[in-house]
């Protein structure tokens, strides 16, 4: 099973959502907290250093008619999810309502995942279940304008195809 089987398999259970695949959102706070730290540390030489924002990937987005926003990031080994840190899930964290895991069923235990996080497994025959709950944020901040931008972009081409 991979990625695409997951996020297939979660489309179809939730067909009344809209699910955009490979979102990414610019992180602005990631590299401004490393760079202040380190110019920090180091006396504070010069003028403060230049803060380049980091983009984050996310698997999916999925919106549905009630205004709720989930963000979906698929993992498919052990090796894959211990990769995951904080900074990583903190964008998303902050513009939806619920972030959680996609695997395929077994590969994480429900306490292996983050608090306010939720787990979905998909089984082999396309099955999707809640294994944990994600907590809902209920008021989450807007859609960054570059990641309505880029939707946009990507409908505008679609349509154009």
């Amino acid at each position: 099973m991979n990625a695409s089987d997951i996020l297939d398999a979660i489309a179809r259970k939730h067909r009344d959502c809209a699910l955009i695949r490979e979102v990414l959102v610019t992180d602005q706070d990631a590299d401004r907290f490393a760079s202040a730290d380190a110019w920090v540390a180091a006396g504070r030489p010069g003028k403060m250093p230049r803060f380049e924002p980091t983009a984050r990937r996310i698997d999916g987005l999925l919106f549905n008619g009630g205004q709720i926003r989930t963000a979906i990031e698929v993992k498919i080994s052990r090796a894959d999810y211990q990769r995951e840190n904080d900074a990583k899930r903190r964008p998303w964290i902050a513009v939806t309502n619920r972030f959680v895991y996609a695997t395929p069923a077994g590969l994480l235990r429900p306490d292996e995942i983050p608090d306010g996080c939720g787990l979905w497994e998909v089984d082999d025959a396309g099955r999707v279940t809640i294994a944990r709950r994600a907590r809902i944020n209920r008021d989450p901040d807007p859609i960054p304008h570059q990641v309505l931008v880029a939707l946009a972009y990507r409908l505008h081409r679609k349509a154009a195809a």
